[in-house]
């Protein structure tokens, strides 16, 4: 497949032989790119998407997928466009929310799988709650996992994008030190768009409680062998509040939608941990009243890294339970 103006797509070689990652590509066209996805399991069996965020991909969820397969699954993980395998616009005007949206929506229309189950993590929820709003049939269950959507009204509305501007501003150009040290949005924003080599493998060290092997924070910067490919993961966190009033009609569409939720949040989350993310979205969706909502413990934002046995353990107790 030719590639899009003003895209660009990670040589092949950037993913040879990574740790733990034995998984054959699959390739679908959206928007005249190229985007991956895995596809594990009987096309047969019941079907769990894995939705990852920024600036991690598909192989976050590597210890996920076999052992979803082992119970039974299909299991369909797609890398966000700019992410992974999929191919990488350029430009930093390409990545507005609403584009991974419609890119995501279109991903989803070509699967054609419906009454699915999934699992959000990250920009994963933000964008894939987003699709769940356009495509409602989509899923029949849904588990949310250290996610936020951004509906916001009155004052909220008119200051939140303002603060957020201010805190990156005053961030300065934060590093990975920084951003270590302080793992906040200010220096989160900053360092995306400032760092020159953006040192994902080490991000993700630094949100994970487990210890990641040199190998594996290798195969975390495999898709983005120099600032080329960069656009996507900087730009990302500068659109967390945009398109409100969009994200704001989307979350009235998902207020009518009455299936199962469950909220699994953890407990060592710099961003997430105890601001009542998890609870806004046990209150808002009809499905997640009287649902075995839990924190998992001793995981950071990167829950997938730290407790990924118990992550699944507890999906599957619960769909067996809704009678998935």
């Amino acid at each position: 497949m030719k590639i899009k103006e003003h895209t660009i797509r990670t040589p092949d070689s950037q993913f040879n032989d990574l740790v733990d990652y034995p998984f054959s590509a699959h390739y679908l066209e959206i928007d005249g790119m190229r985007m991956h996805y895995l596809d594990e399991g009987s096309e047969h069996s019941k079907t769990i998407f894995l939705f990852h965020g920024q600036p991690s991909w598909s192989y976050l969820y590597r210890h996920m997928i076999p052992l979803l397969v082992s119970e039974g699954y299909r299991v369909i993980v797609p890398d966000l466009i700019g992410f992974g395998k999929s191919d990488k616009p350029t430009q930093a005007s390409a990545h507005t929310y609403t584009n991974h949206v419609q890119w995501m929506t279109t991903f989803v229309r070509k699967i054609n799988i419906y009454g699915a189950a999934a699992f959000f993590q990250d920009w994963g929820g933000m964008i894939g709650l987003r699709v769940l709003a356009q495509e409602p049939l989509w899923l029949s269950r849904l588990i949310l996992s250290n996610t936020a959507l951004a509906e916001m009204n009155g004052l909220e509305k008119f200051m939140v994008p303002k603060v957020l501007r201010i805190l990156a501003s005053l961030a300065g150009k934060a590093d990975l030190a920084a951003l270590t040290q302080k793992t906040n949005y200010g220096n989160w924003a900053s360092y995306f768009r400032h760092a020159n080599t953006l040192e994902i493998g080490e991000v993700i060290q630094a949100l994970s409680v487990k210890n990641l092997s040199k190998l594996e924070k290798q195969a975390y910067d495999a898709p983005f062998p120099n600032s080329d490919y960069y656009a996507a993961p900087r730009k990302m966190p500068e659109i967390v509040a945009s398109e409100l009033n969009q994200v704001n009609a989307d979350w009235e569409k998902l207020k009518d939608w009455n299936q199962p939720v469950l909220t699994l949040f953890s407990d060592k989350d710099p961003f997430l941990a105890d601001k009542g993310y998890d609870v806004k979205f046990q209150e808002n969706f009809n499905g997640a009243q009287h649902q075995p909502h839990s924190t998992v413990k001793n995981a950071s934002h990167f829950l997938q890294e730290d407790e990924s046995e118990q992550l699944v353990q507890k999906t599957v107790t619960w769909l067996q339970q809704t009678n998935f």
